[in-house]
C-alpha cells in the first residue's frame, strides 16, 4: 500500500510554482500537497481549493496539515524557518544555500539530530538524469584517473528582473551570483566525484548589472584526491550566449553534458574516448526534470531512513569552504555599467561613477535577529 506524504510549501516563488508544484504532481499517490505559505495573496490563485493558504508560519505549523515541507524563500530566512518546522516535527527540505555561515548550519544540523527528523539540502542538480548517468559512468572507471573538471553556470540577471528581486540584495542573499550558483557545482561536483573538496578560492566580479552586489565570479577548487576544477558563475551573461557545461576529464576520457545545469529537463551528454579521440552520445532519460527525483528521493529517505542526516557534513563543509573564500576574496568596487537589452551593449562609467565597495559577507553576522514572519519572500 502506497504512503502519501503531506507537503506544504514555504515560499511560493517561481522555483515552487514552476518545478516543485509539478514535481509533487508527478509523484503520484506518494505525495499531496497540503498546505502553502506565501506573503503574496495573488500566489494562491491557481491552487486547488483542497490546498489551504497561509501566510503565517506560526498558523501554516499550528494547523497541523504536513508531514513534511519544502522551504523556498529568501537565504536569510531558511535558518529560522528550517528550525521552526523541524521543532513542529517535520522533515524539511530547503533550498541551497542551506544558511549563509557554517555556524547557522551547524544550528540546523544540531536541530534535526534533537527532533530526530530530516533536513536535507535541496541540491537539484545532482538528480539531473544526465548527471546521474554521469556519476554512473565515472563509477565504473570509464575516465580513468579524474584530472581536472570544468562547470560554466551563468545568467542574465538585470536589476529589474522582478519587482522583489531579493537575489540581488545582501541583506535577504547574502550576495549576489556565486551565493547563488556556486553551491549547486560544488555540490555537484563533490556528489559526482565522491571526492570531498579540500580547498576553495574565488575571484568576484562587479562588472556589468548595476548592483551592489557580485554579479559574477570564477572559483578555482581542489579535492582531497588532488583532482582540480574551475567553476564560473553569472549574472552577467547574455542567454543567447552558451551559459550551462560540465566536462569531467580524465586519463581515459571526458564527458560532456551541456544545457543540463539547471531546473529543466533535457540537455545533451556526450563521451570523448582518450584512445581514439572519438566523441559519441550518451543516451538518458532527457524528458524528466531533476525536481521530480529530488522530490521521490527526498520521500524514499522520510520512509526509509528518517533521521540519517550525514549528508549534512558535506553540506556544513561546502558552506565552510565558500564563506571563507568570500572572505579572503575583496571584489573591486564595482563599476557604473549598465547593460541594455537586448544588445548586451556596455556603457563605460565617467569618472565620476561610483559604488560603495562591497563586502558579500559584512552582514551576516547579525542575521539571526531577523524576524522571519514579517519579511518578504
Amino acid at each position: 500500500m502506497v504512503k502519501t506524504t503531506r507537503i506544504g510549501i514555504v515560499g511560493l516563488g517561481w522555483v515552487a510554482r514552476d518545478y516543485m508544484l509539478p514535481a509533487i504532481a508527478a509523484a503520484g499517490e506518494r505525495a499531496e500537497l497540503t498546505a502553502v505559505l506565501s506573503l503574496r495573496e495573488e500566489d494562491f490563485a491557481d491552487l486547488p481549493n483542497s490546498v489551504r493558504c497561509f501566510n503565517n508560519l506560526d498558523e501554516f505549523l499550528a494547523a497541523d496539515l504536513v508531514d513534511a515541507v519544502y522551504i523556498a524563500t529568501p537565504n536569510h530566512l531558511h535558518r529560522e524557518q528550517t528550525i521552526a518546522c523541524l521543532d513542529a516535527g517535520l522533515h524539511v527540505l530547503c533550498e541551497k544555500p542551506l544558511a549563509l555561515t557554517p555556524d547557522a548550519v551547524s544550528i540546523m544540523k544540531g536541530a534535526a539530530e534533537r527532533n530526530q527528523r530530516l533536513l536535507v539540502t535541496a541540491y537539484d542538480q545532482r538528480h539531473h538524469p544526465a548527471h546521474r548517468e554521469m556519476r554512473n559512468i565515472i563509477r565504473a572507471g570509464k575516465l580513468g584517473t579524474i584530472t581536472q573538471a570544468r562547470i560554466d553556470y551563468a545568467c542574465w540577471l538585470p536589476k529589474e528582473w522582478s519587482g522583489d528581486n531579493w537575489r540581488i540584495n545582501r541583506k535577504k542573499a547574502g550576495g549576489g551570483a556565486i551565493i547563488d550558483l556556486a553551491p549547486h557545482g560544488l555540490d555537484l561536483l563533490e556528489w559526482l566525484l565522491e571526492d570531498p573538496i579540500a580547498e576553495v578560492h574565488c575571484f568576484q566580479q562587479s562588472l556589468v548589472q548595476n548592483y551592489s552586489v557580485d554579479d559574477g565570479g570564477v572559483l578555482s577548487i581542489r579535492f582531497e584526491s588532488g583532482t582540480l576544477a574551475a567553476q564560473t558563475v553569472g549574472y552577467n551573461r547574455p542567454e543567447t550566449l552558451p551559459r550551462r557545461k560540465l566536462e569531467i576529464i580524465g586519463t581515459q576520457g571526458m564527458l560532456t553534458a551541456e544545457n543540463t545545469m539547471g531546473q529543466d529537463a533535457g540537455g545533451q551528454l556526450t563521451f570523448t574516448d582518450a584512445e581514439t579521440g572519438t566523441t559519441e552520445n550518451i543516451p538518458f532519460d532527457a524528458k524528466t526534470g531533476p525536481f521530480t527525483h529530488q522530490l521521490t528521493n527526498f520521500l524514499d529517505r522520510i520512509h526509509q531512513a528518517p533521521t540519517d542526516n550525514t549528508e549534512l557534513e558535506a553540506t556544513l563543509r561546502q558552506v565552510n569552504l565558500l564563506h571563507r573564500a568570500l572572505r579572503i576574496s575583496q571584489p573591486p568596487a564595482p563599476k557604473s555599467l549598465i547593460a541594455s537589452r537586448p544588445t548586451h551593449q556596455v556603457e563605460r562609467p565617467s569618472a565620476s561613477d561610483s559604488h560603495p565597495r562591497y563586502d558579500p559577507y559584512a552582514v551576516l553576522e547579525s542575521f539571526a535577529n531577523i524576524d522571519v514572519y514579517g519579511s518578504k519572500e
